[in-house]
């Protein structure tokens, strides 16, 4: 009779934890984050030809897709790039990044003076396969050192965007993927 009794408390206690476990007040769980805003979004597929120029320093490098898919630099007989640098990376990340954030919208010449956008360190123009043209330019870093304000030509909408993606960029502009010599 002992053992029986232990069994129904047993249960008792279980069914009880149970109830208390599904039916109390839980904390509710925590929304899903907001998406990040596209400072722009084509198919990297739809790029037809890639210019990135540093103005402050003086540079720009451009690139054109042929025929055969293949990207080549935008020269009369320009080599093909080095793909051991270049991959399929660069047009994804040209395809349209993922801001940090939208900082402002409609902002005036002023605050585009603060972001370093009157004077921007960097300019990018892709045109695509259907003939249109994105131009983006990117301003300056973030106080943080984080990120880098940045805005489509005819928008004045601003955002900001990690700081590799401006960094890897660069790097393409200053130091160009040409093919190592043995492969010319």
């Amino acid at each position: 009779m002992r053992l029986r009794t232990i069994l129904i408390m047993v249960a008792i206690l279980i069914t009880l934890g149970a109830a208390f476990y599904f039916f109390s007040s839980r904390p509710d769980p925590t929304p899903p984050a907001q998406p990040r805003p596209s400072v722009w979004q084509v198919e990297m597929d739809e790029l037809k030809t890639i210019s990135i120029s540093l103005p402050r320093a003086g540079k720009t490098e451009s690139w054109v897709k042929h025929e055969d898919r293949y990207w080549y630099f935008d020269e009369p007989d320009g080599p093909e790039v080095n793909t051991k640098r270049w991959g399929g990376g660069i047009p994804l990340l040209l395809s349209g990044p993922k801001a940090n954030r939208l900082i402002a919208e409609n902002d005036t010449d002023e605050r585009m003076m603060v972001y370093g956008l009157a004077d921007p360190q960097m300019r990018i123009q892709l045109s695509l396969e259907n003939g249109e043209s994105i131009d983006i330019e990117v301003g300056d870093v973030t106080p943080d050192g984080g990120a880098y304000y940045i805005r489509l030509s005819d928008s004045r909408d601003v955002y900001t965007v990690d700081h590799t993606w401006y960094r890897v960029l660069e790097r393409l502009v200053l130091e160009p993927p040409y093919p190592e010599p043995e492969e010319r």
